[in-house]
């Protein structure tokens, strides 16, 4: 590490797994803290079969305020509300920045996919992943010449490794790691370890921070922690952004581990709280809706139309009748009702001659993330 020069390609990069103890008193306290807090927000994800969280499509809005605070680390800047309305434009509509935010939302979801299917995350779904986020700049560096530079001094800090074939092999030793079934006391640890191993291989051109953060909760869904990757991680690294670049850069300057696992674990744990908190919020909505429905449109109720409200920020009537599988003559006359009840909320879309509508408890909820 002493001999670690930033403007050379940091080829020699350490194999993992390094020399951490696992048994530092204070990375074993913090690290049983946030085992307690993330299996207080596993219950919240398992509450019930009929639960948000027990299928990805009823989770999808919850992966737009992860996907706009990761993309706005990298100074890729738009809003939570303008990613949900994004997701019924045409493409030819969208900002750049919500293009990036949608795909970063699609990368998560197919991750989540691969991993309950699979079982594990090859090399090659790292690939895929990154190929989504990235579609015109995608696959591994195959050139040379990159280097990571202070945004304002423009100076160099750290130069990746170089050559497709070292990066290869690096990453096959970061699979193998990654796919390793860790003792419950270091998963925490090791997600640290593996998110600064990612970044310091920085295997792609362009979304390397952005992949490597996608891959720290699936790899809590991969090791049984979650059973779908819902942890808004990046919003505490996005308000915690030069300590983050900070620590990780001690890292590869002194070898200071501790520290930056530390970090990360302590952002585990706080984000697993925020996040439990944020579902309990999204379930009594639920609860609350599935009664008004129950009690006052007993034949327009079903689980599949609260599903609906509750996988959809923001929808159009067409929308409605398509999920629903329902003529539009009833579509119209449910959206006529949930509106009068105040269940929904019709609104003009900003610059078009359409009609949206919003469950608008449940938006505020998210817009709060």
């Amino acid at each position: 590490m002493n001999n670690f020069n930033p403007l050379i390609p940091h080829n020699t990069l350490q194999s993992l797994p390094p020399e951490v103890d696992f048994h530092d008193t204070d990375l074993l306290v913090l690290a049983m803290e946030t085992i307690r807090s993330v299996s207080q927000l596993r219950t919240r994800l398992t509450l019930n079969k009929r639960s948000i969280a027990n299928t990805l499509d009823l989770l999808s809005p919850l992966f737009v305020p992860e996907a706009v605070a990761s993309s706005s680390i990298e100074n890729i800047i738009t809003t939570n509300d303008s990613v949900y309305i994004a997701k019924i434009k045409a493409e030819r509509e969208l900002t750049p920045a919500e293009k990036e935010a949608l795909n970063y939302t699609e990368a998560l979801m197919q991750g989540a996919r691969i991993v309950n299917k699979k079982g594990f995350l090859a090399t090659n779904d790292y690939i895929f992943l990154q190929e989504i986020l990235e579609p015109k700049k995608k696959g591994l560096r195959n050139y040379t010449g990159t280097t990571l530079t202070n945004p304002h001094t423009k100076k160099v800090y750290y130069t990746p490794p170089t050559g497709k074939a070292l990066i290869r092999d690096m990453l096959s030793n970061y699979e193998k790691y990654y796919n390793d079934k860790a003792p419950i006391e270091e998963i925490y640890a090791r997600m640290a370890i593996l998110h600064y191993q990612f970044e310091a291989i920085h295997p792609f051109g362009d979304g390397n921070g952005r992949t490597g953060r996608i891959l720290m909760p699936l790899y809590l869904t991969l090791q049984g922690e979650l059973p779908v990757p819902v942890l808004f991680i990046s919003q505490y690294i996005l308000e915690h952004r030069d300590e983050y670049y900070k620590k990780l850069r001690e890292v590869t300057e002194k070898g200071a581990w501790k520290n930056w696992i530390l970090f990360i674990m302590s952002a585990t744990k706080e984000q697993a709280e925020y996040t439990c908190k944020i579902l309990e919020q999204i379930q009594k909505n639920i609860s609350t809706v599935k009664q008004l429905l129950k009690d006052n449109f007993k034949n327009m109720y079903s689980s599949e139309l609260v599903d609906f409200l509750f996988s959809m920020a923001y929808f159009t009537e067409k929308q409605f009748m398509e999920e629903l599988k329902i003529s539009r003559a009833t579509a119209h006359k449910y959206l006529i009702l949930l509106t009068e009840k105040k269940i929904i909320e019709k609104k003009k879309q900003s610059g078009r001659n359409r009609y949206l509508y919003v469950n608008p408890k449940y938006i505020n909820i998210l817009l709060g993330v």
